[in-house]
């Protein structure tokens, strides 16, 4: 069951209703009066505020309102100012068309027929309902703009001897690439070493810490460095590049991947050497992942503020000293369940930590990696220190998104509790804040090619379905995108005629755009797709900020993936795609020309894929999700022609400062064997057409070059 709005009670009214997008529809209406005089214009702070009962309310569907809320033309400055300041909510209110409770008042949940829902009824594990308190709910459709990430789950450390020893070193990941350093355990040598038990399988946990920011794995090194305080003997150091990445993923759909790394003592390191000694680092990574952000605070009921620290009648604060376990739990979609623990905070009972009421809990790890289309558990099991009437033990669940994800309240005896803060992080090449520095012009004229103006152009590279098992699916439904010209299809087929995707494929081969898509102001991607025998059911939304046109630089020229799932759903969808910030059009057709009557019943098999000759393709990630497949069929699979042949018309988006690679590896069977065509042509902006020639078959690659306004 949808929910389309909140109703809201107001004293000595009746009921209203909000659509998500009526912002958009009351903008419409004020569109349509007559501006002119404009100081005589109705005021806009109360845009917005007409709100329709429930008896009135006529459901449509959020792409009616899409197309009939963008479908304005502004004539008024200010009229284009106030479209702007709502247009970010009601975008994010497309794709997450479920409210969020606000303070003060109380909000009650509808269906689409207006009827109200019980609030118990939207819990999503009603056997925590005594335990868990929740602030948000959920909505139906996921959407989260990731990219791929390493996660240190844990690292323990084992010795030849059975006491106990106190170590100091640290533990970080250098990516060369970008000269940078992300350290994940760092402890002095006298101010904060570690006390560890090695005999022990629970105690001899290295406590992780979170980097400052989400590291960046292009050229990632894992260098560790540990020692024992009291001799100074070299426990474990070492480096290793971290192959077994997503950056380098066998197979397309290897997108999860578990690993083990073990360093020892390195007696050419320098000192002395442990030689039993070693550490072992567990290591996950994800193709396609988030980072949250999780604060806790503990409080009481009884306290007089959940704001501010509580102060006993002496003059000292409220606390108590607490020891035990916080963990974050995740669900992969390949690997092993429960495989993914990641220790936030591990305390054993000797080392017990003081926690103020009001205060938040000093948590070791407070950035944690989870994929994208899993939800992230957090689970505490905390006691209290020769406190029997302390303990919490329960878990809360968060949906991944970008932005704010609430807070949970997880329950104890006593009236203890404590709040659990999640923020989901955007990707590290959005987490740079807005400057004036960010404003870039709308166009420009390209320098080589007189006439031809680049501006801002929308390329979608690839679209990556994962479903269970990787079954062999039969797929319809459509994958559609919003620029400021209106709708445009990239794939469509119908239940009658679906797309076979195979076992062990999982990228879909686009059929358009046949137009350039220019975002402007923002975008939008509405996917729907589902497969005959229930496998795969995917709806949701892809959608920019808003203004990218005038002040998002960091939007621009960067290589994005977004992940779009339904709850509870195990298929999603990833769609990876880059906004160039002036790029003109490139319209390919591909010709096939047969010489000497030899095109009987020809078999064609192989790849066409384009790509740019000055962005990087060092990684199998790069390549294999951010080159535009022009043209893919397998052997099994192959295209059969009997006179020369087109391809489909294909339009390519091309930086300014790029040139067009086209690379071409076909195979052409006939009755008396099999020609091979492997070449990878370059076009530089302007350059109309090149021929690939061989003994069977000459391929003509025509290219026809448009600027703005692309038409």
């Amino acid at each position: 069951m949808a929910i389309t709005g909140i109703v809201r009670f107001l004293s000595d009214q009746s009921p209203v209703f909000r659509h998500p997008l009526s912002k958009f529809k009351d903008l419409r209406e004020e569109s349509s009066r007559d501006f002119s005089n404009i100081s005589h214009a109705q005021d806009f702070s109360n845009i917005g505020q007409d709100d329709l009962t429930v008896d009135e309310l006529k459901i449509v569907s959020e792409e009616q309102l899409v197309e009939k809320a963008l479908d304005i033309t502004f004539q008024d400055d200010e009229l284009t100012k106030k479209c702007r300041e709502v247009s970010d909510e009601c975008l994010d209110d497309v794709a997450e068309p479920v409210d969020v409770v606000e303070e003060g008042g109380d909000d009650v949940y509808v269906d689409e027929k207006g009827g109200v829902l019980d609030k118990n009824t939207l819990e999503l594990n009603t056997t925590t309902l005594p335990k868990v308190e929740h602030r948000m709910y959920v909505s139906p459709d996921i959407l989260v703009r990731c990219e791929p990430l390493i996660e240190i789950l844990y690292a323990k450390v084992f010795t030849n001897a059975d006491a106990s020893l106190d170590v100091y070193g640290d533990i970080r990941i250098l990516d060369l690439e970008g000269s940078k350093n992300f350290v994940f355990y760092e402890r002095g040598r006298f101010d904060s070493p570690q006390h560890i038990c090695s005999s022990s399988t629970k105690n001899n946990f290295l406590q992780l810490q979170s980097p400052q920011k989400i590291p960046t794995f292009n050229e990632p090194l894992l260098v560790v460095d540990i020692k024992n305080v009291d001799t100074g003997v070299v426990v474990a150091r070492g480096q290793k590049p971290l192959l077994e990445t997503t950056h380098h993923p066998s197979t397309p759909n290897d997108y999860e991947k578990l690993f083990t790394l073990q360093f020892e003592g390195d007696a050419h390191g320098g000192g002395l050497v442990d030689t039993g000694a070693r550490v072992e680092l567990q290591c996950i990574a994800f193709t396609f992942g988030v980072c949250a952000q999780v604060e806790m605070f503990m409080y009481k009921d009884d306290d007089s503020s959940e704001s501010q620290k509580t102060i006993n009648e002496d003059g000292g604060e409220l606390g108590v000293e607490v020891f035990g376990l916080i963990c974050a739990k995740c669900h992969p979609s390949l690997l092993a369940k429960g495989c993914y623990e990641n220790h936030m905070f591990n305390v054993i009972q000797d080392e017990h930590e003081w926690v103020g009421l009001g205060t938040q809990i000093n948590l070791f790890k407070n950035l944690v990696a989870v994929p994208a289309y899993s939800q992230l558990e957090i689970s505490l099991d905390l006691s209290g220190y020769e406190d029997d009437e302390f303990s919490i033990e329960g878990t809360a669940c968060f949906q991944p998104t970008n932005g704010d994800g609430g807070y949970k309240d997880i329950r104890g005896v006593n009236g203890y509790y404590v709040r659990v803060y999640v923020t989901w992080c955007e990707p590290s090449n959005l987490n740079k804040r807005w400057c004036e520095e960010d404003m870039i012009d709308g166009f420009c004229l390209m320098p080589h090619s007189p006439g031809l103006y680049a501006s801002h152009l929308l390329e979608v590279f690839s679209l990556f379905i994962a479903r269970p098992n990787e079954e062999e699916v039969s797929l319809y439904g459509s994958v559609k995108i919003l620029d400021y010209r209106g709708w445009c299809t990239v794939f469509s087929y119908s239940k009658n005629e679906p797309y076979f995707l195979s076992r062990g494929c999982n990228l879909l081969p686009l059929q358009g755009p046949d137009r350039a898509l220019q975002p402007l102001m923002f975008f939008l991607m509405e996917i729907d797709l589902r497969d005959i025998d229930g496998h795969v059911n995917i709806k949701g939304f892809v959608n920019s900020c808003v203004e990218i046109d005038e002040r998002q630089r960091p939007w621009f020229d960067k290589r994005f993936c977004a992940v779009v799932k339904l709850v509870n759903e195990k298929s999603f969808a990833a769609v990876n795609y880059t906004i160039f910030s002036f790029a003109v059009e490139a319209i390919m057709e591909v010709n096939f020309l047969f010489k000497g009557g030899s095109c009987a019943h020809v078999k064609i098999y192989g790849d066409v894929i384009a790509s740019y000759d000055k962005l990087s393709y060092l990684t199998n990630y790069d390549a294999e999700f951010f080159q535009r497949v022009l043209f893919t069929r397998k052997k099994a699979n192959f295209l059969e022609v009997e006179d020369n042949y087109q391809l489909p018309r294909y339009v390519v988006a091309v930086p300014m400062t790029c040139s067009l690679l086209t690379k071409v590896n076909l195979s052409f069977q006939t009755n008396l064997g099999t020609h091979r065509v492997g070449e990878l042509v370059k076009f530089q902006i302007g350059e109309p057409y090149r021929i690939i020639k061989s003994d069977f078959v000459d391929i003509r690659i025509d290219v026809d070059w448009k600027g703005l306004p692309y038409v």
